[in-house]
């Protein structure tokens, strides 16, 4: 991130903050924080399709937290292995459920997203306002995405593969585990964690009606996203397309769910929505300094609503701990 901010240049930056009105910058924040509460409702309505029940505003709150661990740590795992170990304490759901509305989620979105990428170069191709080569130098990572999407669609319609992978994973994660549910034991837990997965993403595709309204909330957060980045591009003085920035946006998206560690993808996240916006001819100044904008709604302003979420899921897993005899005494 400060190897980008030294490249686009402080001035370029203080010249961004003071050219993007205050109720813009607000408006960003609010869609990003709407978006946010469509993300978490297309994970609720998957958990209400297992047929287990959680309060909503529990089901944001354990959203919003696991947003700020995935900002802040070095992987995005972060963020769905906080998601699967508070949804299963606070829902009820065994741990092998709990990990297949995450799972599931994600592929939703995933797919959501990719079909409207798919559209918005398809109309910009047939409008003639981008290069076939572009299209090919694009192309890399939506087909990697959905090579991705497929294989994890497989491996969930037949968990079993994952196993010799899953006993190094639960090894690795049971402190954290014991840490929410103390009384679980994780012994010989592998097969039992698979067969509640797959009953789980089982009985999760037979209910079309939460699947729909799932999908079409997932919509709505990356028709939020999409909304964050048209705005910052055109609070910078340039008319953009909006299958550009659709495209802009899903390109952007993939690069930041790249198992990387890096947290938030800082600097790598800005290169790519830069890198991909001047490939549609808008002017590189104007292109970091939209990439640049866009960091510092979804990430540095949102910090502050995210952190508290996650404070409280942490004071409450801190307060649950035994204390240390040194403090006992």
């Amino acid at each position: 991130m400060l190897v980008f901010i030294e490249f686009v240049g402080i001035d370029a930056l203080v010249r961004v903050l003071q050219q993007t009105s205050p109720s813009l910058i607000f408006a960003m924040v609010a869609l990003e924080l709407v978006g946010f509460v469509f993300y978490s409702t297309a994970w609720y309505l998957l958990i209400r399709a297992t047929g287990h029940r959680i309060r909503y505003i529990t089901c944001q709150g354990i959203t919003f937290a696991s947003i700020f661990a995935g900002m802040t740590m070095p992987s995005g795992i972060f963020l769905e292995a906080a998601r699967c170990i508070l949804g299963s304490k606070e829902s009820g759901m065994k741990l092998g459920e709990s990990a297949a509305t995450v799972v599931l989620h994600r592929i939703l979105y995933v797919a959501g997203f990719l079909l409207c990428t798919a559209l918005a170069l398809s109309l910009l191709v047939f409008q003639g306002n981008v290069r076939s080569s572009t299209v090919y130098d694009l192309a890399a990572i939506p087909i990697a995405s959905i090579i991705g999407l497929l294989t994890l669609l497989a491996v969930s319609l037949s968990p079993r593969r994952l196993r010799p992978l899953l006993n190094r994973i639960v090894r690795y994660v049971e402190p954290l585990i014991k840490l929410v549910q103390k009384e679980v034991q994780m012994e010989d837990k592998t097969d039992k964690f698979l067969l509640e997965y797959h009953l789980g993403f089982r009985k999760m595709l037979s209910s079309e009606i939460y699947m729909a309204a799932s999908f079409i909330a997932s919509l709505g957060d990356w028709a939020c996203s999409v909304a964050i980045l048209w705005i910052a591009v055109l609070a910078l003085g340039v008319n953009v397309s909006l299958w550009v920035v659709i495209v802009t946006m899903a390109i952007g998206k993939m690069i930041q769910m790249t198992p990387i560690a890096v947290p938030g993808m800082l600097g790598i996240y800005e290169a790519a929505v830069t890198a991909t916006l001047s490939m549609f001819s808008v002017p590189v100044a104007v292109a970091a300094s939209a990439a640049l904008l866009l960091r510092i709604v979804t990430t540095w302003l949102d910090l502050p609503v995210t952190g508290i979420a996650a404070y409280h899921y942490g004071f409450k897993l801190l307060t649950r701990m035994p204390l240390s005899p040194v403090l006992k005494n």
